[in-house]
């Protein structure tokens, strides 16, 4: 069986999106394994993030452009996993030359010293940055990358990560105690106490505390079966 082959069936049988050259650099020489990387790059089964960095793709029809097969988030999620580095972060903004196409770039903020990495994926800049480092002209459009679900999953990693738990003061507890003895029994859950934890520790915005409420409520309406 040719290498390009091996290495097509080593890459699929992978779980997630990113494959790493070093990952499948045991299937050959380093020649060997530079030309099946660069077949399946070809035929669109590959989109090269990064020196060493490739995300499994997929060509579109008609415009037959090579697409990566995970979304960005999950992508700078899985990639920053392999590389060793601890997320802290991602925010979004916009660059002037970030790419050649202008795209909005993505800073994925990590508690490495001296870290500076990028990947562009679908044509979109992502910079790997030390978390200490001060991004003036970044901070200035700050803004949260909300999950499309797990939203609940997205604020418990969240809180633990910024070390933050919700306890409740004397002003929920009253709050709950009117609310119930109103005959009301709509209750907070747990994503919700947390969120709230959040912002009280200004590490949310009231905007993403509303986002992220509004996507969780919606999820677990979702999962909410009618009896």
């Amino acid at each position: 069986m040719k290498l390009e082959d091996r290495m097509r069936q080593s890459i699929r049988r992978r779980s997630g999106s990113v494959v790493l050259r070093s990952e499948v650099a045991a299937l050959g020489s380093r020649t060997q394994v530079t030309h099946a990387l660069g077949a399946l790059l070809r035929d669109g089964e590959l989109l090269r993030l990064a020196n060493g960095v490739y995300a499994k793709a997929k060509r579109e029809s008609p415009s037959g452009r090579v697409r990566p097969l995970g979304n960005l988030e999950e992508i700078v999620r899985e990639t920053a996993q392999k590389w060793g580095l601890v997320l802290r972060g991602m925010v979004s903004c916009n660059e002037a030359g970030g790419t050649e196409d202008g795209a909005v770039a993505l800073l994925a903020e990590t508690d490495s010293p001296r870290i500076s990495r990028r990947l562009v994926i679908d044509g979109q800049l992502v910079k790997f940055r030390s978390r200490r480092r001060k991004h003036r002209d970044v901070e200035a459009h700050r803004s949260l990358v909300i999950p499309a679900s797990g939203v609940a999953r997205f604020v418990q990693d969240l809180a633990r990560r910024l070390k933050v738990a919700y306890v409740p003061s004397s002003m929920d507890q009253w709050a709950e105690t009117v609310t119930h003895l109103a005959g009301d029994e709509v209750r907070s859950d747990s994503t919700q106490d947390l969120l709230v934890a959040l912002k009280r520790a200004g590490k949310l915005s009231k905007e993403e505390v509303a986002a992220l409420t509004i996507r969780h409520l919606r999820e677990r309406k979702q999962h909410v079966r009618p009896v």
